[in-house]
């Protein structure tokens, strides 16, 4: 994994203003082949063994029915020895938690390096570590300064959206909804409407067609560019909760430079987890200098360009 941020110092009246370029390359983004939700074609999920939740030809009300009840039977969950798999890097071991609907973490390590990646939230901010990272930074936001922050380039989704990566899918009655839309290999489509700071988002929710899971989430402009994509696959049922959890998570944030895939060979929920006065806040790495992306004088853009 490797990262940049460049900063420079302005002259003249603009002198004191930093700008900083903050690009993270996890790896090189793949295509979707998506580009916005009207042009979106099936995803192969797999075989999921899971029983029919949805009728034959399901109302858009039954649809997000079905999706809520598999949701609220989750309150927290945890897998602790999960894998990350990033393009062209050794799999890293990893920790994921998340207690909807700010709480959320995800750590990976190695045994040789120790903590590579460290991405966080709780009732009150969040956060963005990288090991590798050149200036040694931990960026962070606080949620209620998200909107009109530089944090919005680096990490397009806010964090109540963070547990919708672990297929803890939510429709929300402020944004407008409109489907289903039937796919040529059987699933459905949700196309949403959200209101931002500034213009609308589309949202585009694809879901089996009879267990009503959540295969893939695209988010885009009001233009359609594609800012984050999140695809789940390998569900089984919990037996604890009886909620139906993906065990295969990929997640792209092209803007962000962002590709990885995370691999849950085990999941549980609804239990303590753990400490929460650590596991809920934001770290401190030594050496590492916190980075506060709502400062009007951070500025996120482009990375420096190499010389010719």
């Amino acid at each position: 994994m490797t990262g940049s941020l460049r900063t420079v110092r302005a002259r003249g009246p603009a002198a004191g203003v930093r700008a900083a370029s903050l690009l993270i390359i996890v790896a090189s983004v793949a295509a979707s082949g998506a580009s916005c939700p009207q042009v979106l074609r099936g995803y192969q999920v797999g075989t999921m063994p899971l029983p029919r939740t949805l009728p034959a030809h399901p109302s858009l009300d039954q649809i997000i029915a079905a999706v809520h009840d598999n949701t609220q039977r989750v309150r927290s969950c945890m897998a602790t020895q999960a894998v990350l798999v990033v393009p062209g890097v050794p799999r890293l071991s990893a920790r994921v938690a998340c207690e909807p609907p700010r709480r959320f973490r995800l750590q990976a390590q190695t045994a040789i390096t120790g903590p590579e990646l460290d991405i966080g939230s709780n009732d009150d901010l969040f956060w963005l570590w990288l090991r590798q990272h050149k200036p040694p930074i931990v960026a962070f936001c606080r949620h209620d300064q998200y909107a009109q922050s530089a944090a919005r380039r680096l990490l397009p989704i806010r964090a109540d959206w963070m547990p919708e990566m672990l297929g803890l899918v939510n429709f929300r009655p402020e944004d407008r909804h409109q489907g289903p839309f039937p796919l040529p290999d059987g699933r459905i489509e949700i196309r949403s409407t959200i209101d931002a700071a500034d213009g609308e988002l589309l949202k585009s929710t694809i879901l089996d067609g009879t267990t009503g899971l959540v295969s893939e989430q695209h988010l885009f402009t009001s233009t359609g560019e594609r800012l984050a994509s999140v695809r789940t696959s390998r569900h089984r049922v919990d037996p604890p909760s009886g909620a139906a959890l993906p065990h295969l998570v990929e997640v792209s944030w092209p803007a962000s430079g962002v590709d990885f895939k995370i691999e849950l060979s085990s999941i549980t929920t609804n239990s303590s987890s753990g400490d929460p006065g650590q596991l809920w806040q934001m770290p401190a790495y030594p050496g590492y200098e916190p980075v506060d992306l709502a400062d009007p004088s951070v500025v996120i853009g482009p990375p420096p360009q190499p010389a010719p």
